[in-house]
Parts: C-alpha cells; sequence; structure tokens
C-alpha cells in the first residue's frame, strides 16, 4: 500500500490542501459524517475545517473508478451522546489523507496511503459491497498519489529520521524537545532503549532529494 509518512501542524494543513485542490486531480470527502449528518465533499482548501472532520480525507481521483460509496453505520446508544449514525466515505481506490494530531508531549504522523490492486483482490469477497476492484483504473490512482506525495516533500524544510518536517510544525518540534521517534510519531519522552532520531538536514531540500 504506498504511503507517505510526514509531520505537519496546523498552518502546514492549510498547505497540504492546497497542494490537493491546485493539483485539479481530486474529488475531496471527510472519511467519516459528523454524527447524525450527511457526508460532506469539500470543494475548496477553505471548505476543509480544523476539527475532526478535516482531519480523515479521502481523496477520489477524477475518472479513476466508480463515484466513492456512503455507508451508513448505526451507532451504539450513547456512544457519541444522542446521535443514532454517521457515515463512512469507501471505495477500492481512494486515497487516504490522514492529519496527525499534538499533544504536549508527541506528535503523530500525518499520512497518505492507498489500497494496491492486488491488495484489492484479495479483499473483494469479504468486502463484497465496494464492488470490483477490476473496475477501477489502478495507474490512474498510483499516478495521483505519487504526484501529491512528491507534492508533499516539496513543502518539507528537512526529515526527521525518514520523514518530510513541513514548515509549520518545524517550530513545534524544536519548542516541545520532540526527539524520540518511536510508534507513530515523535516525542519528548524516549520509550525503553531508544535513542534520539536522526535529522537530517536544517534548510530546504535539494532538488535531488526532492525526487528521492
Amino acid at each position: 500500500m504506498p504511503n507517505l509518512n510526514f509531520y505537519a501542524d496546523a498552518d502546514d494543513k492549510a498547505s497540504v490542501l492546497n497542494v490537493v485542490f491546485d493539483l485539479g486531480l481530486f474529488r475531496v470527502f471527510e472519511s467519516y459524517s459528523e454524527p447524525d449528518q450527511g457526508l460532506r465533499e469539500y470543494r475548496a482548501a477553505d471548505e476543509v475545517p480544523q476539527g475532526r472532520g478535516g482531519r480523515m480525507l479521502e481523496l477520489f481521483v477524477v475518472g479513476s473508478g466508480p463515484a466513492p460509496i456512503f455507508t451508513r453505520i448505526a451507532l451504539n446508544p450513547g456512544a457519541l451522546g444522542d446521535a443514532t449514525f454517521r457515515y463512512h466515505c469507501q471505495g477500492w481506490g481512494l486515497i487516504q489523507l490522514y492529519f496527525g494530531v499534538t499533544t504536549d508531549e508527541s506528535l503523530r504522523w500525518s499520512h497518505t496511503n492507498h489500497n494496491t490492486e492486488k491488495r484489492a483482490s484479495v479483499w473483494a469477497d469479504t468486502l463484497g459491497e465496494l464492488g470490483d476492484p477490476a473496475e477501477w483504473d489502478w495507474p490512474a490512482v498510483t499516478r495521483a498519489s505519487g504526484r501529491l506525495n512528491r507534492a508533499i516533500r516539496k513543502l518539507a524544510v528537512y526529515r526527521f529520521g525518514s520523514r518530510p518536517v513541513l514548515p509549520g510544525v518545524a517550530q513545534l518540534i524544536a519548542a516541545r524537545g520532540l526527539q524520540y521517534e518511536y510508534g507513530d510519531g515523535i516525542h519528548s519522552v524516549p520509550a525503553f532503549g531508544s535513542t534520539p532520531a536522526e535529522r537530517r538536514g536544517d534548510r530546504p531540500w535539494s532538488r535531488s532529494e526532492h525526487l528521492a
């Protein structure tokens, strides 16, 4: 499953979303709807909220396959207050764009990811409601994903370990003393036996680094 893990904060999120819409390749949906609400499609970067609804997105590559499926999920009583349902956006060839969250002592990475044709075919019988994976133009999904990932890398000012660090979050990393990378992010407190992660560069990457 091709993916890119990177570090970003709220200001960086706006830059990434501008890239998503400027590429002109995607329709953008929230991954899960708000409780008791329909699922939203965003048509511009400034429509995407900062809260939960804008943190997990599904990108549909225009012309790559069937329209996304909005699956209704029944909620257990009390799970989300008085709400009784929400919707989940699904489709074999959708690209996930998830933004990580921060606490005082840690920063979770953000990431992009999507299925491959091989993986979708393996799960096709189990998730029959998603239709036939063969209906998707998988090379188109892969090309669009690659263009998005390259554009995100170009926003970075350095790498923390192997992961691009975008400009806004670079200041947060320094201010909070985040230096230990384990689990799904970086932390100010080491895990048992861990050492500070390598920080690669303190400058914008060269062209060769962007294309790596």
